[in-house]
């Protein structure tokens, strides 16, 4: 069951490649045609800022986060519970790299050309719109989750079995039973390090330069899957897509990338929050 979880995740993410390599070309032929049309400009993301170079660079920082769902598939039983062995703070390191590699990766190819604060919205960003945005999409994200699971998780009980937890989620189950250090380290790093560095490769760059040569839908579905399938979680595949496309549009509406942070950040923190005070092997509240 766990071959077949990896091999449906790794399908999934050839086709949102094969879907890139057709999508764009297809684009660019209908504007071509049809110039007046600009589905890219819609919104309140900017987008004139990327270019055709920027597509290489979300693929490569795509291929980055792709690493771990080939590492899946090649060893889908391996133990999350094994990076235990490790210290604490070698398992912050680890986590704090394997999210700021691809920030990097954005940055060597964005910095040289724009004012990346300038075009994510992250210096002078409408406060309140952003937070108002934040607090109503996170409402938002858990009743889509909720509905969505009526229908889900039966389907996935009955295909799947018993439910399978994401590893980090696993880890931090694991670490609230006897490592207090291990557990700071790993809500730190899921609080706070992952929505920054997911939000600014995810929404940021990848949304962004895709939404350039396409358009908000195709992109906001592209990325969103993307976001899920790194999760290397079959389970968790459908609320963490509708977290990604949700995310998307808080993005659109606040104009501010600093709102799908902040959105993302508490979504985390919630579930966090609910794992180490009262979860007691019970389904997670998703």
């Amino acid at each position: 069951m766990e071959t077949f979880s990896a091999n449906v995740l790794l399908d999934i993410l050839l086709l949102c490649f094969v879907s890139i390599g057709i999508a764009l070309p297809l684009y660019s032929y209908i504007r071509q045609i049809y110039p007046d049309l600009a589905w890219n400009h819609h919104g309140n993301v900017r987008t004139s800022s990327f270019d055709k170079l920027d597509l290489i660079g979300i693929l490569i920082a795509s291929l980055i986060f792709t690493l771990s769902v080939v590492q899946f598939s090649s060893n889908p039983q391996s133990d999350p519970s094994k990076i235990n062995d490790l210290s604490s703070l070698q398992i912050f390191i680890l986590g704090f790299f394997s999210q700021a590699i691809p920030v990097g990766i954005a940055c060597a190819f964005l910095v040289p050309r724009m004012n990346v604060l300038e075009t994510f919205n992250l210096r002078r960003p409408q406060v309140l719109r952003v937070i108002i945005t934040s607090v109503v999409g996170l409402l938002g994200i858990y009743l889509i989750i909720a509905t969505a699971s009526v229908f889900i998780t039966p389907l996935l009980e009955n295909n799947l079995g018993k439910q399978e937890l994401q590893a980090p989620v696993q880890m931090i189950i694991d670490a609230k039973k006897n490592n207090p250090t291990l557990l700071i380290s790993l809500a730190l790093l899921t609080v706070i390090v992952a929505p920054l560095c997911e939000e600014f490769v995810f929404r940021g760059y990848i949304y962004g330069t895709l939404k350039r040569f396409s358009c908000r839908f195709f992109a906001a579905t592209v990325s969103a899957l993307f976001f899920a399938v790194v999760h290397t979680s079959l389970w968790s595949l459908v609320p963490l897509f509708i977290v990604g496309f949700c995310l998307a549009i808080i993005y659109e509406i606040s104009g501010s990338l600093w709102a799908s942070i902040l959105t993302h950040a508490m979504f985390n923190g919630v579930t966090t929050g609910y794992l180490i005070f009262f979860y007691n092997d019970s389904n997670l509240p998703y």
